[in-house]
């Protein structure tokens, strides 16, 4: 496992200056604005942070799920055939596993952070002042 590893991560570096490397920055930058967006609608709602109902609130987690992939389907999924295409270019091969490893760290872990974090911030600004 380890080995697999440090190879997804010496080919993630090379192709960092290899073609194709603006989605290093477009594809992470699309799942931030994502986040921000459904982080608002979470906070609107009163809906407890992403993180948070994923990974602590067992009845919640299949929505939590059902929602992130709702929105992060299609970006995931070109995050995932957009690294294929460059493994491909860069590599000479394909590796499926490495493709989806790096579109869920260029896709999914932003959106996560920056939904989780938004949802914690307009909360506290638009929570109602505590009675004294």
């Amino acid at each position: 496992m380890s080995h697999w590893l440090s190879d997804w991560l010496a080919n993630l570096t090379q192709m960092l200056g290899g073609p194709a490397h603006l989605r290093f920055v477009l594809q992470p930058l699309i799942a931030i604005l994502l986040g921000i967006r459904d982080g608002r609608l979470d906070a609107r709602a009163r809906i407890p942070p992403f993180l948070w109902r994923l990974f602590f609130i067992p009845e919640a987690r299949r929505a939590s799920s059902k929602s992130a992939m709702n929105a992060l389907w299609k970006p995931l999924l070109a995050a995932t055939v957009i690294d294929a295409v460059v493994q491909f270019l860069v590599l000479r091969s394909v590796r499926v596993g490495s493709a989806v490893l790096t579109g869920c760290f260029l896709v999914g872990l932003p959106y996560a952070i920056v939904r989780a974090l938004t949802n914690r911030w307009v909360s506290r600004r638009v929570a109602p002042p505590s009675p004294a």
